[in-house]
């Protein structure tokens, strides 16, 4: 075929692109939104993954998401997933956004699952969620979560360092390799699969 090119070109550029778009597609919206036709060029290289084909192509991201450990499910939702939704409850009280449910349990889930890096320490669930919503994006710093908490600072930023190297792992040093968190071994595993299924670039030797 003239101009077949060495590689098939894939609609997202990276995994990361990919699962963003998958927590942020609302499948009930079949015209573009705003936000919908922002996303599109970045996201979807102007293939215009929109209704029900943006709601398929979601899914089937979703459904490789689903393939790995729940370890690794909760981690890369917690990075990707939205923290809040648009909401239209219409309620006087409401300011247009709620939590997002998914991300949140998602932190719930990493906040339980954190106590086997904290053990033979005090641990508290409140500064163990904190934490790790800080590490996901949560605009909140150490001093706030101890006074929050009622727990001595030095306490909270053990406990975020030990967090940080289980979640972040940790760069090479002079004479030491690097050690990789979990969220590295799970982004490794999700490109996998995606490129594997054709949805993200793969680099191809010519």
């Amino acid at each position: 075929m003239t101009g077949e090119t060495m590689t098939e070109e894939r609609l997202f550029d990276s995994s990361h692109a990919a699962l963003v778009f998958a927590f942020n597609f609302s499948g009930q919206q079949y015209l573009a939104s705003a936000m919908n036709k922002a996303m599109t060029p970045a996201l979807g290289r102007g293939k215009g993954l929109i209704g029900l084909d943006g709601a398929a192509q979601a899914g089937m991201i979703r459904a490789e998401l689903g393939m790995l450990p729940e370890l690794h499910q909760a981690v890369l939702t917690a990075r990707t997933a939205p923290r809040d939704i648009p909401c239209e409850c219409r309620s006087s009280c409401c300011k247009g956004r709620r939590p997002n449910s998914e991300w949140a349990g998602a932190v719930a889930w990493l906040t339980d699952r954190a106590m086997q890096q904290l053990s033979g320490s005090f641990s508290h669930y409140r500064v163990r969620r904190s934490i790790l919503e800080k590490i996901f994006g949560a605009r909140v710093n150490l001093a706030e979560i101890a006074e929050g908490c009622g727990v001595h600072r030095n306490t909270v930023s053990d406990q975020n360092a030990k967090l940080k190297l289980w979640i972040e792992g940790e760069r090479a040093k002079k004479g030491l390799n690097a050690a990789p968190g979990v969220e590295q071994v799970a982004w490794t595993a999700i490109d996998i699969r995606l490129k594997a299924s054709g949805m993200v670039k793969s680099e191809v030797a010519a």
